[in-house]
């Protein structure tokens, strides 16, 4: 299904993330095509997809982290091993979601949210935000999502900092 749906993800991924408060480097494109080939090609990947008729009007995914991951390393200041460690099956990663500016509000993201999380066998789940991105951080934390700490991006990658969040899926721990 996912990729099937690649094009109208691209577009509302490009609707989403090419305005402030996010950064959109160049290459963008090219570079999201290879990583959701990647994530797709994964055998824990994870999709959620809403749509309004045939639009797609959002869309979560992920995948589970392996217990040699680089997700945990990069932190600004030091983060426990508590919660840095990985085995198989503690975390999946959400590492994209977005909801078009038509329906936000009115419980999609929500629905995206739970729909996907609530598919998962991980004890929790985490995901990456940039610091200003203050509504989406917010959303985040009213869902009870809690920053562990700031990741330092990669200089390849968009973002120079990333707040890392975490989500005990409840119903696995």
């Amino acid at each position: 299904m996912a990729r099937q749906l690649f094009e109208p993800i691209y577009r509302l991924y490009y609707e989403t993330f090419s305005k402030p408060p996010y950064q959109w480097p160049e290459g963008e494109e090219e570079q999201y095509r290879r990583r959701f080939e990647r994530l797709v090609a994964d055998p824990t990947f994870g999709i959620a997809v809403a749509q309004c008729g045939d639009e797609l009007v959002g869309f979560a995914y992920g995948y589970t982290l392996r217990p040699d991951t680089k997700w945990w390393e990069g932190f600004v200041t030091p983060v426990p091993p508590e919660v840095t460690t990985e085995w198989e099956g503690r975390t999946f990663a959400l590492i994209d979601f977005a909801v078009d500016e038509s329906v936000r509000g009115k419980g999609v993201g929500r629905r995206l949210h739970d729909t996907l999380l609530g598919s998962r066998h991980e004890e929790r789940a985490t995901l990456a935000v940039e610091p200003q991105a203050h509504e989406a951080r917010g959303i985040y934390e009213h869902w009870g999502w809690q920053v562990v700490g700031r990741l330092r991006g990669p200089a390849t990658d968009f973002a120079p900092e990333f707040d890392i969040m975490v989500l005990p899926l409840s119903s696995k721990a």
